[in-house]
């Protein structure tokens, strides 16, 4: 995997030693894919009295882990426990709000991100 070094607004970049993954213990790659959900969701505004005070909509990006994708919901979970003891923090998302699921992939050469239409 390359280290991809983002340059901040300011301009200075920080490059890292080119052992600086060494640093992290192996670990088995995460079970399940990860992804942003691009979704639609509801809200509550206690500001919104009238008609010409209502939002359009409200659109959500969700990151986390894929640990379902079946015809009616989409569940994101932030934490994978170890051992097959389950997940933690997870958003359960309905399938008709999900307005797309895009794939994060590492940056490996060869390797494209691609998109999931929802």
């Amino acid at each position: 995997m390359t280290v991809r070094v983002l340059e901040p607004p300011d301009g200075q970049v920080t490059q890292l030693p080119a052992d600086a993954l060494d640093l992290v213990p192996d670990q088995p790659g995460p079970t399940h894919p990860l992804v942003v959900v691009h979704w639609l969701d509801a809200w509550y505004d206690p500001d919104e009295q009238k008609a010409e005070d209502w939002r359009e909509e409200y659109a959500i990006q969700t990151v986390g882990y894929l640990v379902r994708d079946e015809g009616h919901v989409v569940s994101i979970a932030q934490e994978i426990l170890p051992d097959g003891e389950g997940f933690r923090a997870v958003t359960h998302i309905p399938r008709p709000m999900v307005q797309r699921i895009d794939r994060l992939v590492p940056d490996v050469p060869g390797t494209a991100a691609g998109a999931t239409p929802a």
